[in-house]
């Protein structure tokens, strides 16, 4: 019964062991599957000496490539070594300039080294005696000039002092644009100007006084409120200005003038001066049309006055320089009339036009107020 179960596994084991071999078989003999369960494509064909081709093919396209980076690489080495043999070329050019350059500094030290030893030793070698001997031509040429200075220090320096003057007298020319405003104070009528401004050019005749010429120009608007004209009532004249006809005064002038400064610092500059000036003033209605009175047989209208006369002026100020050829410029002022006009013109004859006796009267009362002024303005040097 043992020896049966033993024939009995022995043939199972064989029958497992033909059927698992055929199996493996199958396996490998069937058509390759992916994971996803479909048929992998075939495999190209292929033998060794394909292979051996395709490598070499490969190894030449490898072999291509790295010398096209190591030619490129060459080039830039080139180039890189073209610039390190021109910092190497600028490097010893330098080398050579600094080392001479300390060169000729140690042997000038080691001969002033030589000099002042045997000098300050009084050493009566050979080698001494060049340096010695200059040394005492030297001196005895200093003594000599220092002697020669002494004798003509008080002349020389008056002469210095006088051509130092002499020649800066002129140098200094100044412009002087400035603006500001002018009040009239007469015996009736008290005015303020629009607008006062002018235009100075000015040069040094010495460090502290300094003449010029100036061109001044005043504008100015008043209302005619003279009342006690009975004209003015009329009903001609109300119909045809109203009451407070309005006049405008125009005056331009030349003046000459000296300023003489208190201190001679040049930055802050304080002065006094005074001047002399002619001046032509004219004076009219702005509402200018022609009307007649027949009532009282005046004429209204085109009425103008155009006077001339002389003026003095009194000034105290200071120029403030900010550089030395710019700086800043404060004055007041006080001027008048000197007398009466030089000249004058009316425009119609006054005892058939009122108005026109009235430009004339007010003309004469400006002329001969006291005139304020207050300017500020600019200094600029030449």
């Amino acid at each position: 019964m043992k020896n049966k179960n033993l024939v009995v596994l022995a043939l199972s084991l064989s029958f497992s062991a033909a059927y698992a071999q055929q199996t493996e078989e199958q396996v490998l003999n069937s058509a390759p599957i992916n994971v996803d369960g479909y048929l992998a494509e075939e495999r190209p064909v292929t033998d060794g000496e394909l292979e051996q081709i395709r490598s070499e093919l490969n190894k030449q396209k490898s072999g291509t490539q790295l010398n096209k980076e190591k030619a490129k690489d060459l080039g830039k080495l080139t180039n890189q070594t073209e610039k390190l043999l021109e910092s190497q070329d600028e490097y010893i050019d330098q080398k050579i300039e600094s080392t001479r350059a300390i060169k000729d500094f140690n042997e000038k030290y080691e001969e002033g080294q030589k000099k002042l030893k045997c000098i300050m030793e009084e050493s009566d070698s050979a080698e001494c005696e060049p340096y010695k001997n200059k040394y005492e031509k030297n001196r005895a040429k200093n003594e000599e000039v220092q002697e020669l200075n002494i004798q003509q220090a008080a002349p020389a320096v008056t002469s210095s002092s006088s051509l130092s003057n002499g020649s800066r007298s002129f140098e200094t020319i100044k412009l002087l644009p400035y603006g500001g405003a002018t009040t009239f104070n007469g015996e009736v009528e008290q005015l303020e100007t629009e607008l006062s401004a002018g235009l100075r050019l000015e040069s040094n005749i010495t460090s502290r006084f300094s003449m010029g010429v100036g061109f001044n120009y005043n504008q100015l608007k008043t209302n005619d409120f003279a009342n006690n004209f009975g004209y003015m009532s009329s009903p001609t004249y109300m119909n045809a200005f109203g009451q407070g006809r309005e006049i405008q005064y125009r005056s331009m002038g030349l003046d000459i003038y000296g300023k003489f400064f208190v201190t001679s610092s040049e930055r802050f500059r304080p002065y006094i001066g005074a001047g002399l000036g002619y001046n032509r003033a004219n004076m009219k209605y702005n509402d200018n049309n022609s009307v007649f009175d027949p009532g009282l047989s005046y004429s209204y209208g085109s009425e103008d006055y155009n006077t001339s006369f002389v003026s003095g002026s009194l000034m105290l100020g200071s120029e403030i320089m900010v550089t030395k050829g710019f700086g800043l410029n404060i004055e007041g002022g006080y001027s008048t009339g000197l007398g009466n006009s030089l000249s004058s013109r009316s425009a119609k004859n006054g005892g058939t036009s009122p108005d026109q006796t009235r430009l004339r009267d007010l003309g004469q009362e400006i002329i001969n107020a006291d005139a304020l002024s207050i300017f500020a303005g600019a200094v600029v040097t030449f």
